[in-house]
This record gives structure tokens, sequence and C-alpha cells, in this order.
């Protein structure tokens, strides 16, 4: 699975940028767009408008990347584990994450048309809060950008990298 970080450009500078941790550690399975409203990524509207990829953002129309899963803290940090190993939905090719805060994310899928219409998957409901302490007026029940990539990461098996990244991002949660 691809991640593509649909970046807002005020995230760019933030020392608090979660979602740099994984393009940094995994180049290869992570890359970034620079959000535009008035010039949009040709390719990205492309295949979201083909559905190659999924937009994950909360909706009631969203299909639900996968219900089976816990979550948990270890010394590695957030840890999400699936109940039923059985149960593993079919990997999307392609997730596109708003990498932004959850007010700058709102604004991006209200002025970009082919956000809005694009084919969604959301996480299942939560059973644990977010732990990112980084930012104040954090959404209620939402995830920063890392927290998102490494569940994902777990519900579809890419148990290794989430792993990795949860690390990553304890120790980014604790240093500042």
């Amino acid at each position: 699975m691809q991640i593509i970080l649909l970046t807002h450009e005020r995230e760019l500078t933030r020392k608090t940028n979660t979602g740099r941790l994984a393009l940094d550690a995994f180049p290869a399975k992570v890359m970034s767009i620079v959000w535009s409203r008035v010039a949009a990524d040709k390719n990205l509207i492309e295949i979201l408008a083909s559905q190659q990829a999924k937009l994950l953002f909360p909706a009631e129309d969203a299909e639900l990347a996968n219900d089976r899963i816990e979550m948990g803290l270890s010394e590695h940090g957030l840890q999400l584990m699936q109940t039923d190993p059985l149960s593993q939905p079919a990997m999307p090719e392609q997730v596109v994450i708003l990498d932004a805060t959850w007010q700058e994310a709102r604004k991006m899928l209200r002025q970009s048309p082919y956000l809005k219409a694009a084919a969604r998957i959301s996480l299942p409901p939560q059973t644990q809060q977010s732990t990112f302490i980084l930012r104040r007026n954090q959404q209620e029940g939402g995830l920063c950008t890392a927290e998102c990539i490494i569940a994902l990461w777990h519900q579809y098996g890419c148990d290794v990298q989430a792993t990795v990244l949860a690390s990553l991002f304890a120790q980014l949660n604790t240093r500042h």
C-alpha cells in the first residue's frame, strides 16, 4: 500500500508534523503532495476519480477499513492489533491522507471538489483517544497523521512498518 500525504502548506514548516516521520522512514511507501486550492495535482485527481486510491477521512458513507481491531499502548507507542487475522480486508493500492490540522483538513476537503467526490475509507471507532500531545485543540476522537498510518498498516498486515513508525512517533511525542 502506498500512502499519499496531501499536505497543507503550513504543515511543511511545523516541527510537530508527524507525517514527516513516515516520509523520512519509508520513502518507498509514503509520498507527499502539497495541497493547492488553485493548482490541484492532476495525477492525484485522476487516481482518486478512477478509485485507484481512497481518501482516509471520516464520513457516514465511508468504507470501514477493518472493524476487528483493538488498540493499546506498548513500549513502542500506539499499537493496533487485529483480533481476527483471517478477516484481513483487501489492501487498497493507495490511500490519501490529509496531512494538516483537523481545521485545515476540513477546509481542504470543502475547497476541493475532487476530494469531496473521492471514495473514502475510515478507521473503526477507536476505544482509546490519540496519544498525540504536541498540539492544542485536537478534535475529539481524531488521530494525527502518524497514528492514522500506524492504524492502516496494522489493519492491512504491515506490522513491521507500523511498529517502526509507532516507535518514531513515541520518540517525537515525548521529545518536545
